[in-house]
């Protein structure tokens, strides 16, 4: 926002004169624009449309909010990662103050109440791009609703309407003091029509969960406290009724981890499974995204099902209190609502004494220049929401699945250039949310103690949910916090630069071949299986898990990346490990085919030990291919050439030379691994 629009009410104090004026100037329009920023912070114009769309055009939407924000009540910030470049509105403390006074509320009370304030801004501007893509999703379901639920072609109307992002909600278990958070929660009270011309209106809940992570072990997390909620003594009198529960995945790869975590929640604590369904956003998200006609998937059976047939009538008390049914959307009448929930007469605002600055600076302002010395930790990770670019993101994300990466291995695997790259890293080294660690096998990259801040915040969970405290700096009296399992890493930093840089290979050899691509790639604890057989547990450990598609066939394919160090006995335990869990069927849960497994040796020698052990060990296994090759044909002609020699099934011509056996294996490959 210009300076001299920002600053032209900033020298008037904020009395109840100056109100009085600035309000007799406002029609019932200015009043819902206000009360909905009050609400929803940070929309952007587009959203003020559909939350407004009953009582005004676009076109006088538009009109009065840049009424709004030439009056200062109105306030923007435009940032630079997600929203493509729109801006995002909310009130400024002259806008709040003055609503305030218009509902007769304490300004300070309601902007907490609403997160309004100083506070409940910087608490979102790290989720800015989790909240967006909800909020397309919300203005799909509002815009497309009666067209959905339509019945024998008669359209429902949609009567009241509300939403809340970030709703917590505490319970209790068992004795055990809990709490579920969701993305979203949205209740949709839609009027029905009958044949004999009566009107009924029936309250339909959902449940908004989404997440930017890939990690099994939280979503898993998240869908148990909703099914220990849905079994807590507080839902007993209304047991059968249930919000439906809507899981919004990024990518096709993180829609099987929902699915999974959904199945092992419900396993767990030995229950039915939560009632609703998943789907896959298409991305880029379309700017008019449609939920309803969304390939969803039920999260019981992952059968195809269509959203209406999910939902069915709720009672008010079915809601978590949080939501506040009576808060919907007619509530933003201005004011038509009543001073209290309760009925209680509310006490006005004191303007005759110097009210409280709800809001520090302008978050434009803020965002473009530095801030000063002994800023707040929470403002600056809070304001790097709106500072980080699109490849930065990308960075950070990447090394948060894969610390330690080098910058030729995130230049392959994001498909930038290597100066582009590095210019990124300097950048987000300035800003302190990465540090370079120098090891044995280079220059490497880790998140550092605010880039992990930065996405608790952004994806609200707890720090300890990705990051652990050292002890022995703790015993020195320093407890700096790194991510999880980045010391294992570096402890065998050799082994984890090999499997790093194959996957580098292999995804920019991919990029100048036809219709092929590393669709994606785990490694740790993302990719290892435990499962149970009778009354036994096992572990299947892999150094890695990757999908590698070929036109339109993908096939899966475990990674064993071996440095000579393990001796036959070891081999033996390892490839034991593979045969009993291909043995047990525990991979068709995956409802894939069973991967195939590729192994790098050092060299010759040890590739032949280690085909002659997988031969002996899995050589009774249907179904199972395995590919091996050495570190120097690897580094000297890539993972696309043919340097790859099949281990299982022995091959008819296993009397030729070694070197005859040496064939391409990727992109001819297909799902039946021939």
């Amino acid at each position: 926002m210009p300076e001299t629009t920002r600053e032209k009410n900033s020298g008037h104090k904020l009395t109840a004169e100056m109100l009085t004026m600035v309000g007799s100037s406002l029609v019932e329009i200015d009043w819902r624009l206000l009360h909905w920023l009050l609400r929803y912070p940070l929309q952007r114009a587009d959203d003020l449309v559909v939350g407004v769309a009953r009582w005004a055009s676009r076109a006088t939407v538009y009109r009065h909010l840049q009424e709004l924000e030439a009056n200062a009540l109105v306030e923007w910030v435009v940032p630079k990662t997600p929203g493509t470049g729109k801006r995002l509105h909310y009130l400024s403390n002259l806008g709040l103050y003055l609503l305030a006074k218009h509902l007769e509320q304490p300004g300070q009370e309601l902007a907490h109440r609403f997160q309004a304030d100083e506070a409940g801004l910087l608490r979102r501007l790290p989720r800015l791009s989790a909240l967006l893509l909800l909020q397309e999703v919300v203005n799909g379901l509002i815009t497309h609703s009666a067209e959905a639920m339509a019945r024998q072609g008669r359209r429902p109307g949609l009567v009241r309407w509300t939403w809340r992002r970030d709703l917590t909600h505490r319970f209790c278990y068992r004795e055990q003091a809990m709490r579920f958070f969701a993305d979203g929660a949205v209740a949709l009270c839609i009027r029905a029509q009958h044949t004999d011309g009566s009107l009924l209106d029936q309250w339909y809940g959902l449940f908004l969960l989404s997440s930017e992570l890939d990690d099994e072990r939280l979503m898993r997390l998240r869908l148990e406290r909703l099914l220990c909620w849905r079994e807590s003594p507080e839902r007993w009198a209304i047991y059968q009724h249930m919000p439906t529960v809507l899981i919004l995945a990024r990518s096709p790869r993180q829609r099987e981890h929902w699915q999974h975590a959904g199945e092992a929640a419900a396993l767990s604590l030995r229950l039915e499974p939560l009632r609703g369904a998943l789907a896959c956003l298409p991305a880029p998200l379309e700017a008019q995204v449609n939920p309803w006609r969304l390939n969803w998937l039920t999260l019981a059976t992952e059968m195809p099902c269509r959203l209406p047939e999910l939902l069915t009538p709720l009672p008010s008390a079915a809601f978590p209190s949080a939501l506040g049914l009576e808060e919907g959307e007619d509530a933003a009448k201005g004011g038509a609502s009543s001073p209290s929930q309760d009925g209680d007469v509310v006490p006005s605002c004191d303007t005759h004494a110097r009210p409280h600055r709800l809001i520090v600076r302008n978050l434009a302002h803020r965002a473009s220049h530095p801030l000063p010395r002994g800023s707040k930790e929470r403002e600056v990770i809070a304001l790097l929401g709106l500072k980080l670019t699109p490849g930065q993101w990308g960075i950070l994300h990447l090394l948060l699945a894969h610390p330690l990466l080098s910058d030729e291995e995130l230049a392959a695997l994001l498909s930038l250039q290597r100066g582009s790259v590095r210019s990124s890293l300097y950048a987000l080294h300035a800003q302190g949310c990465l540090e370079p660690v120098v090891t044995s096998a280079g220059k490497r990259w880790h998140l550092c103690e605010r880039g992990l801040h930065l996405f608790a915040a952004a994806n609200h969970m707890h720090i300890r949910s990705i990051a652990v405290t050292s002890d022995e700096e703790a015993e020195l009296g320093r407890a700096p916090i790194v991510q999880r399992g980045e010391r294992w890493l570096l402890l065998r930093i050799k082994h984890t630069a090999g499997i790093y840089g194959f996957f580098a290979a292999l995804a920019q050899a991919a990029k100048c071949e036809t219709e092929q691509a590393l669709r994606w790639w785990e490694t740790g604890a993302s990719c290892e299986r435990r499962y149970r057989v009778g009354e036994h547990w096992y572990n299947l450990r892999p150094d890695a898990l990757a999908e590698y598609s070929v036109g339109q066939s993908q096939f899966r394919f475990w990674l064993e990346w071996d440095r000579g160090t393990m001796n036959v006995r070891d081999l033996a335990v390892k490839f034991r490990s593979y045969a009993h869990y291909l043995a047990s069927r525990e991979w068709a849960r995956e409802r894939k085919a069973a991967p195939g497994l590729f192994v790098v040796a050092p060299e010759v020698a040890q590739e032949r030990r280690m085909q002659r052990v997988a031969q002996a060990m899995l050589a009774h296994v249907s179904g199972l291919v395995i590919w091996t090759t050495t570190e120097v044909l690897l580094h000297e002609h890539g993972p696309l050439a043919p340097i790859w020699t099949q281990g299982l099934p022995l091959p008819h011509n296993a009397a030729l030379p070694e070197d005859a056996h040496r064939r391409r294996v990727f992109g001819t490959i297909s799902q039946e691994k021939a």
